[in-house]
């Protein structure tokens, strides 16, 4: 197969798992509010975050190492991936025995990051075990052949288990929560989940790739190269971490749990349609790889900026969505006492904006194995928003939170990693690059003000509401956005490529069919 044809595969199931990773745990998520409350919403958002700062143990191992199998596979080298697979499989088991190491030291202080009264019917202590245990058997059984599946452009397959497996667990998460209003069997499900999906991709990956054992050793020059990439990789995946993670800690410690699952809700729903944009990275990484170490800059450049553009006018469009939507949405969800006021909503857009738009410049430079050249960009990142969260805080409350992210995103992160590709990589073309960018954003500005304007005049039954700003929202954004751009080349080329991915998912539904 074709790069462009595995992406659209890849593509095609990652949409499927997208939408069941988004309509299952919707659905979880308000029976679970309804019948437990904010409160222990926010215990999960809160247990969610602190984990993940634990897994900077991981420190980056896993893009280091499939970075490093792109060009063995091209090359059919089966012995050096298996000795990939080797130092990767052992990797996993350390970083897993130090989590929960970690993670036992952590258990007789967790109680210090909740500002006010827990649940009183909550034993905080081991509802925390309870998760640390599923994020170590994360680490513990065969997810590292995951990454093997993945790094031969066969996201699909890793795909379809997880939307199988989110299908069922969801099931089974709505009926001990509303039969039995038992957290505790809520999150072992959870460790269940976790269990059964890398079990089964391990079947996956010996069923179709049996030529990968987990053996041999690398030479001296592959492990000097890997050691060179964890240890940026390290650095960034430390910066990047805090700088989501403590969010949740933060409000938690100075504003309470029900803010946080405040919070939470917000951020469910900008991270559910993130993830489609994510998904869509993910499918074409591998294939970005193998283009960058067989196709010339120049070729590159030229595809970057086609994905830099449709990039762009998705997710300003979701922007839109989010400023005209979403207040009418949350209140439908979960009523008006849960809500936050519209400079909150505004923010927050800010910091989904100025995270998506740096997604096409991080895939090539994470597909080209680039991260030594930026090492300090998310540890400097890191302490300016972090500085600025514990400051504003305490003055401007969730609000401060949103803005400290979006002055990292845009003033440290974005042009920094920029700079790092544009000159290791193409060698040229970043002003160009950054005159795209700002006119994009204007575009989009003008769009979502037209397009807010036009819906603040509707006034009817929220439902009702809801349903006639999507239609607006799908209609005018867009006419004015194609307007705007319609004699530009690449909004052609953008468009072209964007309807040749269209018509492949297309194909192979009928092929499947």
């Amino acid at each position: 197969m074709t790069r462009t044809e595995n992406s659209v595969r890849n593509i095609a199931f990652g949409v499927v798992n997208r939408i069941v990773s988004i309509i299952f745990p919707f659905i979880v998520r308000t029976i679970f509010i309804r019948v437990l409350g904010e409160e222990y919403l926010g215990l999960n958002s809160l247990y969610s975050s602190v984990l993940q700062v634990l897994n900077l143990a991981d420190l980056g191992f896993a893009s280091a190492i499939v970075a490093s199998m792109y060009k063995p596979i091209a090359d059919n080298d089966v012995q050096k991936v298996s000795a990939l697979m080797n130092l990767y499989r052992k990797l996993y088991k350390a970083i897993g025995t130090i989590i929960l190491v970690v993670g036992l030291i952590l258990t007789p202080f967790i109680d210090k990051l909740i500002s006010g009264d827990p649940p009183a019917d909550i034993n905080i202590y081991i509802l925390w075990l309870l998760y640390l245990a599923n994020t170590v058997v994360s680490y513990l059984f065969f997810a590292y052949k995951v990454s093997l599946i993945n790094a031969h452009q066969r996201n699909d397959i890793t795909e379809k288990i997880g939307a199988f497996c989110r299908i069922i667990i969801s099931i089974f998460q709505i009926a001990v929560v509303v039969l039995f209003h038992s957290l505790y069997l809520y999150v072992f499900l959870t460790i269940v989940n976790s269990i059964v999906y890398n079990l089964w991709c391990s079947h996956e990956c010996k069923k179709r790739f049996p030529q990968y054992t987990c053996s041999g050793e690398l030479d001296v020059e592959t492990r000097k190269v890997i050691t060179k990439n964890i240890g940026a990789l390290a650095m960034q995946k430390i910066g990047n971490t805090v700088s989501v993670s403590l969010d949740s800690i933060v409000l938690s410690a100075f504003l309470g749990l029900t803010t946080v699952a405040i919070y939470g809700n917000y951020y469910y729903v900008v991270s559910a349609i993130a993830a489609f944009v994510n998904l869509i990275y993910g499918a074409i990484t591998a294939s970005i790889g193998n283009s960058i170490v067989t196709e010339t800059p120049e070729k590159n450049l030229n595809d970057l900026r086609k994905f830099f553009f449709l990039n762009t006018w998705l997710i300003g469009w979701c922007c839109v969505c989010f400023m005209c939507l979403f207040q009418d949405f949350m209140i439908v969800w979960m009523g008006e006492d849960l809500l936050f006021s519209i400079s909150i909503v505004l923010c927050l857009v800010m910091r989904f904006y100025f995270e998506q738009i740096r997604k096409v410049v991080q895939t090539y430079k994470d597909a080209a194995g680039m991260w030594w050249a930026d090492k300090w960009r998310p540890l400097v990142g890191c302490a300016v928003n972090l500085a600025l969260n514990i400051a504003l805080v305490q003055t401007i409350g969730v609000a401060g939170v949103m803005i400290s992210t979006v002055v990292s995103y845009a003033f440290v992160e974005l042009p920094w990693e920029t700079h790092v590709l544009f000159k290791n990589y193409f060698k040229h073309g970043k002003a160009q690059y950054y005159g795209e960018m700002i006119t994009a954003t204007l575009k989009i500005a003008i769009a979502g003000f037209v397009t807010y304007l036009v819906c603040s005049f509707i006034s009817i039954n929220h439902i009702a509401a809801i349903a006639v700003k999507l239609l607006i929202c799908i209609v005018l954004p867009n006419l004015i956005f194609v307007v705007l751009n319609c004699r530009n080349d690449d909004f052609k080329n953008g468009v072209n490529f964007a309807f040749g991915i269209l018509k492949g998912i297309k194909n192979k539904t009928k092929i499947r069919g």
